[in-house]
């Protein structure tokens, strides 16, 4: 009974290899026969030489677009590094602005301080002046009399 078992294991074995090698030499054959030439699929030379010449053109323009693109992309990369300035200047000027105004403000508050008093006033020294030489000359004379 167990030499029966085996056998049955070794013959299905056995068809398992076949069937492996069958699989690949299909695998391995199936390259030779997408490689070979279909008659359907033959160019004329001049059709060759005009697809030549096509995609030769189009490697071309392909460079001088590559070329426009990064280009731009420079332009692009400098004009958006000048609106980052500009945008930066726009802010120092606003805070120039209001610091301008602030010392305006300071300004007008000095000023308060530094008008002149009434006290100040160039009458009053003078009158002032006047009537201490007056009052000192009559108090002279009536100390003389």
């Amino acid at each position: 009974m167990l030499k029966k078992i085996f056998l049955k294991r070794l013959t299905e074995v056995v068809k398992r290899k076949n069937k492996m090698k069958r699989l690949l030499v299909i695998l391995f054959m199936s390259p030779v026969f997408a490689y070979t030439q279909v008659p359907d699929t033959c160019f004329t030379q001049q059709e060759i030489y005009d697809i030549s010449n096509t995609l030769d053109s189009l490697w071309i323009a392909d460079s001088i677009n590559n070329n426009l693109i990064s280009a731009q992309q420079t332009l692009i990369d400098s004009k958006t590094q000048l609106n980052r300035l500009d945008s930066l200047h726009i802010q120092f000027q606003n805070k120039k602005i209001e610091l301008l105004e602030d010392n305006i403000k300071l300004y007008v508050e000095r000023e308060k301080y530094l008008k002149p008093k009434w006290y100040d006033s160039k009458i009053i020294y003078f009158s002032s002046g006047i009537l201490t030489a007056i009052l000192t000359s009559k108090l002279i004379v009536e100390v003389v009399k």
